[in-house]
């Protein structure tokens, strides 16, 4: 009675031992997840303590149960495969634990990978963000350009009225001096006996006066027209100029919301009728007045496609 209340004891105490396993295993996975070197000594630690526990508990075991039964074969090879299992147990556990690093290796690894893609991102928005700043740049000194020459023709146009009209005044100035002159010369010969003559040639200059003096009016009335418009096309100019840079900026901002990017079909087709007329006279695109919205988002992929060739 004594030995077997005695192997029974044994037994349950071996069962509670191997039954904590699993907990062993787990605190030692816990531990592996801490920096490498603490992870090290930690599962060596606990996995030679957890194995030589178990080992000495099936030895004493063993021994005690030898001691009080007659039937040691089965109680030998019982410890036999409870050593086994120990064994097994403990493998398990350096498996886990390696497990364990690798996975904290990798996952160092990810978070690697992670940084160096977001500096990646960054440095493609700043370059990207710079290429716009550089296209706009170049976009308003070519606009520049272009109301610099249209208002240098202008002007050249009207140079050239003002030079016509007053070469036509100079003429019609000097033939009717010499109509007058001559109207004179004439009522001078015949004064005593011309006083109506005399007097229709003074209204004849009179009126030649005023009409020259008209044609010059009118000349330097063409002439300030001109120059007017001249001004109000510059002006016209620069208001368009206005108009497609905000368009880009608009442009710019939704390529930026979507991830970034070049204008594609899709920021175009977002824009309205007025803004794609803008953009298509900022570009250039001829017909444009005359082009429904499809039509002008096709001619604008066309001459975006081109100046990028």
């Amino acid at each position: 009675m004594a030995g077997t209340g005695t192997a029974g004891r044994l037994a349950k105490a071996w069962g509670n031992g191997v039954k904590d396993l699993p907990q062993n295993a787990s605190w030692l996975l816990s531990k592996a997840l801490t920096p490498l070197d603490a992870t090290k000594d930690a599962a060596g630690s606990a996995t030679h303590a957890a194995g030589s526990g178990l080992v000495d508990i099936a030895r004493h075991a063993g021994a005690s149960v030898m001691d009080v039964l007659p039937v040691g074969d089965s109680i030998e090879l019982r410890l036999q495969r409870a050593r086994a299992a120990a064994d097994e147990a403990k493998q398990a556990e350096d498996d886990a634990v390696r497990e364990a690093e690798e996975a904290k290796a990798r996952s160092d690894e990810a978070r690697q990978v992670a940084e160096r893609c977001r500096a990646y991102v960054r440095d493609v928005e700043r370059e990207q963000t710079q290429e716009v700043s550089d296209k706009v740049a170049e976009a308003r000194r070519e606009a520049d350009a272009r109301v610099e020459r249209a208002r240098a023709s202008a002007q050249a146009d009207a140079d050239r009225v003002v030079q016509r009209a007053q070469a036509e005044a100079d003429d019609r100035v000097a033939k009717a001096r010499e109509e007058a002159e001559a109207a004179q010369s004439k009522a001078k010969q015949a004064m005593a006996d011309a006083t109506a003559s005399l007097a229709e040639a003074r209204r004849l200059a009179d009126e030649a006066t005023e009409a020259t003096k008209a044609a010059a009016e009118e000349a330097h009335r063409q002439a300030a027209q001109l120059a007017a418009d001249a001004d109000r096309e510059a002006k016209h100019a620069d208001e368009r100029v206005r108009e497609a840079e905000q368009v880009r900026s608009r442009a710019a901002a939704q390529r930026k919301r979507n991830g970034g990017g070049n204008s594609s079909a899709a920021d175009l087709n977002e824009m309205t009728k007025t803004d794609l007329l803008n953009l298509a006279t900022a570009e250039e695109v001829k017909g444009r007045s005359a082009m429904s919205k499809t039509e002008l988002v096709t001619a604008l992929k066309r001459s975006t496609g081109t100046k990028r060739r």
